[in-house]
């Protein structure tokens, strides 16, 4: 984000349209003012902030700890690969059709599942699992078991 940018989030019809006449429209007065002709305003779905903070968790420190301390028959591996492991044995598979040209049926297709889209409930139990395997399994020592303690 640039230096001249304005954030903000809207919480409701009510507080959006407070943040327009209180907020946005003053700081695009101020903005061509100050020489900018021309500004650009983006709205879009905010992400979920305990989401973001999960995977902050997850990458930053379960993950790193993981990959520090574990070892599968003396070699150590990368957090990517460590990631990757999980995905194929906690996650469910996702299969879909798709219809491919010349094929008179459509194809089942399957694909190993992701973290991306998880919601906080989904994504808090698969954070349990993997720190449950890194303890039990892996003899992972963690420094914070709990994602909600994470900044």
């Amino acid at each position: 984000m640039s230096e001249y940018a304005l954030h903000t989030v809207f919480i409701s019809p009510e507080q959006a349209k407070a943040a327009i006449a209180q907020q946005i429209a003053p700081y695009c007065r101020a903005q061509w003012q100050n020489g900018h002709a021309r500004l650009a305003v983006t709205i879009e779905p905010e992400e979920d902030a305990k989401t973001v903070q999960q995977g902050k968790f997850y990458w930053g420190v379960i993950l790193v700890q993981i990959s520090e301390q574990a070892r599968i028959e003396g070699q150590r591996y990368t957090v990517d690969a460590w990631h990757e492991l999980f995905k194929r044995q906690l996650l469910p598979r996702v299969s879909k059709r798709v219809y491919v040209a010349g094929k008179p049926r459509p194809v089942i297709t399957t694909t190993i599942g992701t973290t991306k889209g998880l919601s906080v409930k989904k994504m808090s139990a698969f954070i349990e699992k993997v720190i449950a395997f890194g303890a039990n399994d892996l003899g992972v020592q963690f420094s914070e078991t709990r994602w909600e303690n994470h900044r």
